[in-house]
């Protein structure tokens, strides 16, 4: 998974446009939020969770940015963190705790921000979580492809 770490935040920037390092200052009682490449990274070596769950979570953003064409992050830290922890519920029997999230996401979010952070990634793609493990292999396949390298990247989003 060498590459996986590197990929997602080019895929996030790409899809959403969110900066590496957030534009605000954190709040004195958090931790400041390094890039997004390190934090998902470091959500990635963590738990330690299958690639596939991964790309669940791509594909969730990528639905997201579908419904949504005009939306923008203005922090890949939250939009990875969401739809990995939702992808990780999704496809694995024995999952962390929201709790345990906040530990993935080192410190950056109090619980009540994971909390809340689960429940807007699903209903904005109206409880739609699911997706069908063929369409799941050819969107990794063509995300791997296209975000591999430092870019350009293409305009269209993967179907």
């Amino acid at each position: 998974h060498r590459h996986v770490p590197k990929l997602c935040p080019r895929f996030d920037v790409h899809l959403f446009t969110s900066p590496d390092l957030p534009s605000l200052p954190a709040p004195p009682h958090r931790r400041p939020q390094p890039p997004t490449g390190h934090s998902i990274a470091y959500a990635l070596h963590r738990t330690r969770l299958h690639a596939s769950v991964t790309f669940a979570a791509l594909y969730l953003l990528q639905r997201l940015k579908g419904r949504f064409t005009a939306a923008m992050g203005f922090s890949g830290h939250r939009l990875f963190i969401s739809a990995f922890m939702i992808a990780s519920k999704i496809i694995c029997d024995d999952t962390y705790s929201n709790k345990s999230w906040c530990m993935v996401g080192q410190g950056m979010f109090a619980l009540r921000e994971i909390n809340q952070m689960e429940r807007e990634m699903c209903s904005y793609p109206e409880w739609q979580l699911n997706a069908d493990p063929t369409t799941l292999h050819d969107f990794e396949i063509q995300v791997r492809r296209d975000f591999a390298g430092p870019g350009p990247y293409p305009s269209h989003l993967p179907p």
